[in-house]
């Protein structure tokens, strides 16, 4: 065997095996990108899970506080709404033609005996007041100021103070007995 022959077989020998290592290479490369693609595929199907579940659950809360503003709004509404029920009774209260009346009920309900009690009246009720004192049989004095109050009075004496105002009465015994009723009627 000569030396180029020699030479030819191990030439082709090193062909063979450089196209089978490039067989293999190929393969191998093959086989990588098709394992990347599935996981890449994967992956892509994950994150798009994982989008469209964020998405769903910022729709809902969305949804969710858009309901509670509503209801909130209308829960404010509704509480000025029966508010207002509560300022229209008061300035019915002060324009009332038995105003008078309704003092001499307050202060007949007034059980103080001192000698020096003051009745402060409503700012522009000051006639009706005094009048209400008289017509009550009560030994109580006008007091010679008036206070900032839309209607009724305030008793004084030098050691306590009875607030009687439509505004204090109303808010404080009445109201919390008024509200589910103006509630129901109104709602």
């Amino acid at each position: 065997m000569a030396l180029q022959d020699i030479l030819n077989k191990i030439q082709k020998e090193t062909d063979d095996k450089v196209q089978k290592l490039d067989e293999e290479h190929a393969e191998k490369i093959k086989k990588l990108e098709s394992e990347f693609s599935k996981k890449k595929k994967a992956a892509e199907d994950d994150m798009s899970k994982r989008v469209d579940t964020s998405i769903k659950k910022i729709h809902e809360k969305t949804e969710m506080l858009a309901k509670m503003e509503a209801k909130n709004e209308l829960l404010k509404n509704k509480r000025d709404l029966i508010e207002s029920v509560f300022v229209e009774a008061i300035e019915k209260l002060k324009e009332s033609e038995d105003y008078q009346d309704i003092l001499v009920s307050l202060l007949n309900q007034t059980d103080i005996s001192d000698s020096d009690v003051e009745v402060v009246p409503a700012k522009g009720k000051e006639k009706e007041t005094e009048q209400a004192i008289k017509k009550s049989g009560k030994k109580y004095k006008l007091a010679g100021k008036s206070t900032n109050i839309l209607g009724g009075f305030i008793l004084q004496t030098k050691t306590i103070e009875i607030d009687n105002s439509f505004e204090s009465i109303i808010g404080r015994e009445l109201r919390s007995d008024l509200e589910l009723e103006i509630a129901k009627v109104l709602f």
